[in-house]
């Protein structure tokens, strides 16, 4: 259980990187992860690259239409299951962050065996994340999707901790993580805020040493682990304490407390009649 306190928003982001510190190992599901998805990558656009070509070579033009289709209709199923991974390294550190959050060395074997118990709910909540991107997706190409995209990663950004921490079925994380994210919009802010500096952090750490061969998939592993489970971290001490009621609505407004009042009967200082 977090404690009800102050929500204080400096102290809130930097707490998962201190932990990171404390525990770097809870940044090694998800580093394999990001590599895992980066992989699946090179193997999607190998694949839609290697379709176009044999399509082409053996039927022309219609050929490379078909190996074009088959080339996407692979790279999309491919990412799908990128996504699936991504989600259970990071579910594995969403199952591990409460007890770290209470000063608990991490117990890595048991975060992963209660990802395994919810993988068909992870599963359910990656596919329909996807599904909702497609459109945004589909819109990068008039820009007009990156906005969407962005603002969909904030409605869903409770998801994982909906589903590993609060047991709930991969539609209805998404449900609860809508309903999270749009009635607590001060608070939600604050953390995607944090989401998003870290991952702008990690992906110009990242361009740092991405020509550089082996030294840029050494990085990427730690950078792309760290920076996703600090907003795993992250994302399950916002959704902790809001649905909990830690930071209750308004804080801000609440009146100030009232001083004690006298006991009854009292009425000040005895009159004096001259």
């Amino acid at each position: 259980m977090i404690s009800n306190r102050p929500f204080v928003a400096a102290e809130e982001l930097q707490r998962p990187a201190e932990l990171l510190v404390k525990y770097p190992i809870l940044a090694l599901p998800t580093g394999v992860a990001h590599v895992v998805m980066v992989a699946i990558l090179f193997i999607s656009v190998v694949s839609a690259v290697a379709s176009v070509i044999a399509g082409g070579a053996a039927a022309g033009h219609v050929g490379t239409g078909i190996g074009l289709g088959t080339g996407i209709l692979i790279g999309t199923c491919l990412f799908a299951l990128g996504l699936v991974v991504v989600y259970v390294g990071q579910a594995v550190v969403v199952a591990a962050a409460p007890s770290v959050l209470e000063n608990q060395p991490p117990d890595l074997g048991t975060a992963f065996r209660v990802t395994l118990a919810r993988l068909p709910d992870l599963a359910v909540a990656a596919v329909a994340t996807f599904a909702l991107a497609l459109v945004p997706i589909a819109l990068c190409l008039i820009l007009i999707g990156i906005p969407l995209l962005i603002a969909l990663g904030y409605l869903l950004m409770y998801v994982p901790a909906a589903v590993v921490i609060g047991n709930e079925g991969g539609i209805e994380a998404i449900k609860t993580s809508f309903r999270l994210s749009t009635t607590r919009v001060s608070e939600s802010f604050v953390c995607w805020l944090g989401i998003i500096l870290a991952l702008i952090a990690g992906a110009a750490a990242n361009s740092l040493a991405i020509h550089i061969p082996i030294v840029n998939l050494i990085a990427g592993f730690v950078v792309g682990g760290f920076t996703s489970a600090y907003a795993s971290i992250l994302s399950v001490r916002f959704y902790l304490a809001l649905r909990d009621g830690a930071w209750p609505a308004n804080q801000s407004s609440a009146p100030p407390p009232q001083p004690p009042q006298p006991p009854g009967g009292y009425s000040g200082p005895p009159t004096v009649i001259r």
